[in-house]
């Protein structure tokens, strides 16, 4: 019904239509990013700054946003209207057929795809970060346990989320890797207890260990409890990684990153690499391995962005379909052309 009457809208007054569409765009790119420049606003939306001038002085006119020496903001009037305006870029951009194509074919019960590619514009990113929050915020409910992974996109959702719920734990959901502490487990599980006001309970345990010094490290009561907890999360986020990006980021030495690839390996996550058709070709030894007796009827959000990680994103869904993927424009096409 929300397609036909677009399209009817259309046809009734096409003059009208791209600027409506225009003026929708703007508002969510407002409200994902506030404030911001007209110029900013123009790059990241491929439009003229004459166009965005346009619309913004529309806007602003309909009492929809204010404009300041920082830049472009919503008003209370403008931000409830954002449902809808997403809404209505979906429908311009066609994102809305993308997801729906994806749904059907991957078998995901829900899948969001937000607009442009991380490959070509880093800023991408914080747009897939900030869905995936939003999707986040429509799943959690009071008491729930949320197990996170690291990694810079599990980084921008947990910078995006707010308090939507009371009683909440966030624990990491598998231990150290790789040297930028910005981006570990522990940090970014930190990170998303602080905004959305939860409790959180750390690891300090290593990816990588060999499997008797982790047994031992498991007797301690305090990392013991830890992972009990991630054994019972009731959600589960966790990003994707190319095979041959996470070996390295691993530490693996280059025979064995070519092992791998010669395995047939084309994607990794939560520890585990594998192939286009979702086979296991290599586990590594990591706490994470506990989420594979997850509690039935917790919730895995997989969340990635990038056309280069289409392959690994298809090889994903497949080994452990997800109840939710959030990812951009370039991977949703990328993996439909795999599929193709």
């Amino acid at each position: 019904m929300q397609d036909l009457s677009w399209a009817l809208l259309c046809k009734l007054a096409p003059e009208h239509m791209t600027e409506i569409g225009r003026r929708a765009m703007l508002l969510e790119h407002i409200e994902n990013r506030e404030p911001v420049g007209r110029r900013a606003a123009a790059q990241m939306l491929g439009l003229s700054e004459r166009e965005v001038r346009a619309a913004a002085d529309a806007l602003k006119t309909q009492g929809l946003i204010d404009y300041s020496a920082s830049g472009m903001a919503l008003t209370r009037s403008g931000r409830a209207l954002i449902p809808e305006a997403r809404l209505l870029c979906r429908m311009v951009t066609d994102l809305g057929g993308l997801e729906r194509e994806l749904t059907q074919k991957l078998g995901v019960d829900r899948v969001m795809v937000v607009s442009g590619d991380a490959d070509e514009n880093a800023a991408v990113l914080k747009d897939v970060g900030r869905a995936a929050a939003h999707r986040l915020r429509q799943l959690v409910r009071q008491d729930m346990v949320i197990a996170i992974a690291g990694g810079t996109t599990m980084a921008e959702v947990a910078r995006s989320m707010v308090p939507c719920a009371a009683g909440v734990m966030v624990v990491p959901a598998r231990g150290g890797m790789g040297s930028a502490a910005s981006t570990q487990a522990d940090t970014v599980a930190g990170d998303l207890a602080s905004h959305m006001n939860a409790q959180c309970r750390l690891i300090h345990l290593p990816d990588g260990l060999n499997l008797s010094a982790m047994r031992e490290m498991l007797k301690m009561p305090a990392i013991r409890e830890t992972v009990e907890l991630m054994r019972n999360a009731d959600i589960i986020l966790f990003g994707v990684g190319r095979a041959d990006a996470m070996a390295r980021r691993r530490g693996l030495e280059t025979a064995q990153v070519e092992t791998l690839l010669h395995l047939g390996a084309v994607g990794e996550s939560l520890g585990d690499f594998f192939d286009i058709e979702g086979r296991t070709v290599y586990q590594s030894p990591s706490v994470s391995a506990e989420l594979q007796t997850q509690r039935p009827g917790s919730r895995m959000m997989a969340v990635a962005a990038g056309a280069c990680k289409g392959q690994a994103i298809l090889a994903a869904v497949r080994h452990n379909p997800p109840d939710s993927l959030i990812l951009d424009e370039g991977a949703a096409r990328s993996i439909l052309r795999l599929l193709q």
